[in-house]
């Protein structure tokens, strides 16, 4: 019956909350529901959980305090520095008119006028929304303030308002002290999760963490300043037993003591990251005889050497993923150690490990068949012989990263195409031995192939595309930046074939309209799409990607010459979706084309373009979105 209230009458408190919660979680179906009227808003802001909120900005205490007593049932709080009430995404914007607000009992009478009118206000009551300073409306007799960033005080409210808080991320909170995180301890017993990035926090604040928040699960400290090995070592001791996950990366403190105090208190410890120069061997042995349930490793300790890696391959057997970087002291003896004792080993990174030789690969392949995503960056003395070693070995294969691996050559993939039939991404970064055989059995051995990235592959051709298209059906993304001997052939047998939803031809100089039409014909769920530094692409081009590509998002078009304004007008016409686009050093590209494309792109959240090409109306209508090159330098 029209006008009748059938839910607020039938339905009490506890029913409707749980009917805000399935509501799904979206921004603006909850802001919906806080808007029916004033009973939803309340059980909305009271159901809510999470929020991300700037810490700078005016009154940033005062809207922590607001944030505090609107929604108390908040358990995922994260507050950062770098957000500011112009810049946070998500911020709800003030109306310029005021609008009709409405008083009713029930979703029907919601559109109704009422006989009084006040200024309406966006809720800020989503489950997972984006909050910054000034949302709210200013309390009385701020006006005028100055700018400050968050600090104790703001913590502390945070802290008596909403003491259900689970997770915390404090991100560049420079004003934080030891003195906020002791308010947090006081309140917050059921802490489980807690992120400090460049915050000055001292030895006081993690102590009191350790000692209040016995249900700490996770913990990341990066940048923190002001503390010394104390603080972590008196956190483990009161928190260590139901710690899972922990991080410590560029803090110049952490040392050795640190390390043992981990060993000694964190038996559970499943998740461990550590950065630092000033750790040794002493340090990693020791988290290797304590926490022997670690399943994820990650190291850049450049003092480490043998003796620590092999302490992890006779303790840590539970290992799933281990990441080396920078070491510059451990040689083959180090992964034969981890290849012997980690056999469930699925995850392997080796970043800029110099000493490494083809027989660490050998170790690595003949232990550990569980072996499923490889990454070497930088590892200069391995050859061909390493490759072949997991083509025979490792059959899971699902990833294989190479950068910057001079010395591997074509051969290594045909050991990879017979063994890897399970391969789906393949990166491949300045290895300069490798041309179109290479990836020819590549593509007639691993037909699984989703996501191909080759990046300056001078020796790389249309030979290799063509390949590629025919066997690999199921290729969705494709890069293949200043690939110089790609041309239309190679790019018409992908299209042909090849349902893409990513393409990136940055640098591929001799493509021009007919590849990239054919392109746009056969790939019309593309999503993202780089066709920056094509010197001979013109409008044609954009005109077809406009009628073939209506779910582009991104588009990169930087050094285009050819490309003028008529084409951005053919382009906007069709993706209506998109979202990023870059165009700097288009010199036929004129103010009237940025206009085009901030007017025709109503969902538009970042235009790079120089900033001489913007005219004011333009800049008055987008200037949030607009980001300018620098080209006075």
């Amino acid at each position: 019956m029209r006008g009748a209230d059938l839910i607020n009458a039938a339905l009490p408190d506890e029913l409707l909350e749980d009917v805000i919660r399935r509501v799904g979680g979206g921004k603006r179906d909850l802001d919906a529901c806080a808007l029916v009227c004033r009973r939803w808003r309340r059980l909305e802001r009271a159901s809510r959980r999470a929020a991300r909120l700037a810490a700078s900005g005016e009154r940033a205490d005062e809207v922590l305090r607001l944030v505090a007593e609107r929604f108390p049932a908040l358990a995922d709080v994260s507050v950062d520095e770098r957000l500011t009430a112009a810049g946070a995404a998500g911020a709800a914007p003030r109306s310029r008119r005021p609008r009709q607000y409405t008083r009713c009992s029930s979703p029907m009478q919601a559109r109704s006028p009422t006989p009084y009118r006040r200024r309406r206000r966006l809720p800020l009551s989503s489950l997972a929304l984006h909050i910054a300073p000034f949302p709210l409306d200013p309390p009385p007799g701020f006006e005028g303030s100055e700018r400050t960033c968050l600090t104790d005080v703001g913590l502390a409210h945070l802290a008596r308002g909403c003491r259900g808080i689970e997770k915390l991320s404090l991100i560049w909170c420079s004003a934080i002290s030891s003195t906020g995180l002791v308010r947090i301890a006081e309140n917050c017993k059921n802490l489980t999760s807690l992120e400090l990035q460049a915050c000055y926090i001292g030895d006081p604040g993690l102590i009191a963490i350790g000692e209040g928040c016995k249900l700490l699960k996770n913990l990341n400290l990066r940048f923190v300043e002001g503390t010394t090995d104390e603080g972590l070592i008196g956190l483990v001791k009161n928190c260590g037993q139901s710690l899972l996950s922990l991080s410590v990366a560029t803090c110049v403190w952490l040392t050795d003591a640190s390390l043992h105090a981990v060993g000694s208190h964190c038996p559970n410890l499943e998740i461990l990251s550590v950065d630092s120069d000033r750790v040794q061997n002493g340090g990693v042995i020791s988290i290797a005889k304590g926490c022997r349930r670690l399943k994820s490793l990650r190291l850049q300790c450049i003092d480490a050497g043998d003796e620590a890696l092999q302490a992890i391959g006779s303790f840590c057997l539970l290992l799933e993923s281990l990441s080396l970087n920078n070491f510059l002291r451990f040689t083959d003896r180090s992964l034969s150690f981890i290849a012997k004792g980690c056999k469930n080993l699925t995850d392997l990174i080796l970043n800029d490990c110099q000493l490494l030789t083809d027989s660490s690969l050998e170790y690595v392949a003949r232990s550990c068949k569980k072996l499923a995503r490889l990454k070497i960056n930088g590892c200069q003395n391995m050859e061909t012989a390493a490759l072949e070693h997991i083509g025979r070995w490792c059959p899971g294969l699902l990833e294989l990263s190479l950068i910057f691996c001079p010395r591997i050559q074509n051969s290594a993939f045909l050991e990879i195409g017979r063994g890897c039939s399970l391969l789906r991404s393949l990166y491949l970064v300045d290895c300069s031995r490798i041309s179109d055989s290479a990836l020819c059995h590549i593509a007639q051995g691993c037909k699984n192939l989703t996501e191909l990235s080759i990046r300056r592959g001078y020796e790389i051709g249309d030979k290799a595309l063509i390949s590629v298209a025919e066997n690999c059906k199921s290729l969705r993304e494709l890069t293949l930046q200043f690939c110089e001997r790609v041309s239309d052939a190679g790019l018409t047998a992908i299209a042909e074939n090849c349902s893409l939803h990513k393409l990136n031809l940055c640098g591929c100089t001799l493509i021009t309209d007919s590849g990239l039409t054919a392109i746009a014909r056969g790939s019309p769920d593309l999503v993202v799409l780089d066709i920056s530094v094509l010197r001979i692409i013109s409008d044609i081009a954009l005109a077809e990607i406009g009628d073939g590509c209506p779910k582009l998002k991104e588009i990169a078009l930087s050094h285009c010459p050819e490309v003028t304004d008529v084409g951005l007008g053919h382009l906007v016409r069709g993706c209506l979706q998109v979202e990023s686009c870059q165009m700097v050093y288009c010199r036929q590209i004129t103010s009237a084309g940025v206009a085009t494309i901030v007017s025709g792109c109503t969902r538009l959240k970042k235009l790079l373009v120089e900033e001489w090409k913007v005219s004011e109306r333009t800049r008055r209508r987008a200037g949030p979105v607009l980001s300018f090159l620098c080209t006075g330098l």
